[in-house]
């Protein structure tokens, strides 16, 4: 469950027209499709980004030169409920934030998507460095990603 009350967290959520199954898919296959360009660290308008499906497996980009960036790496993979993972961008590979992804059912076509994104426990003052960028960022990605539910 995720912990609203904690200051130590960025929370977000959406609601998108998609049953849960087909959320989590476009969430974690198509998410090339929806995250925004420019989100990255190349800066390549061209860049990919891709989730490999599996504990352990990467998030990441490739520019349109083959350069790839590790952007954090899967530690939960429970589909189409639930994706937990380490996230590198503002803290680094070694102090890692942590992002938890639940798809929650409204019905035939509806899920809520909750986003956990914590870190002072695992990246200490980095996180009060940071913490708004994080909350600003969720805010630019979660509208693309719905706009993209709405279109599959």
């Amino acid at each position: 469950m995720i912990d609203r009350d904690s200051e130590n967290v960025v929370t977000k959520s959406i609601v998108v027209k998609q049953d849960v199954a087909r959320a989590f898919r476009v969430w974690t296959e198509r998410i090339d499709a929806w995250w925004p360009v420019g989100h990255s660290i190349s800066g390549d308008p061209q860049t990919r980004v891709f989730i490999e499906a599996k504990v352990g497996g990467r998030f990441f980009e490739r520019t349109s030169q083959g350069v790839e960036h590790d952007w954090g790496s899967v530690v939960v993979w429970e589909p189409p409920h639930r994706l937990v993972y380490n996230w590198y961008l503002g803290s680094g590979q070694e102090q890692p934030t942590r992002v938890e992804v639940q798809f929650v059912p409204l019905g035939e076509s509806k899920t809520r998507v909750e986003i956990e994104h914590r870190g002072p426990e695992l990246i200490g003052e980095l996180w009060w460095l940071n913490n708004s960028r994080y909350g600003a960022a969720w805010d630019k990605v979660l509208p693309e990603f719905a706009t993209v539910c709405e279109q599959v």
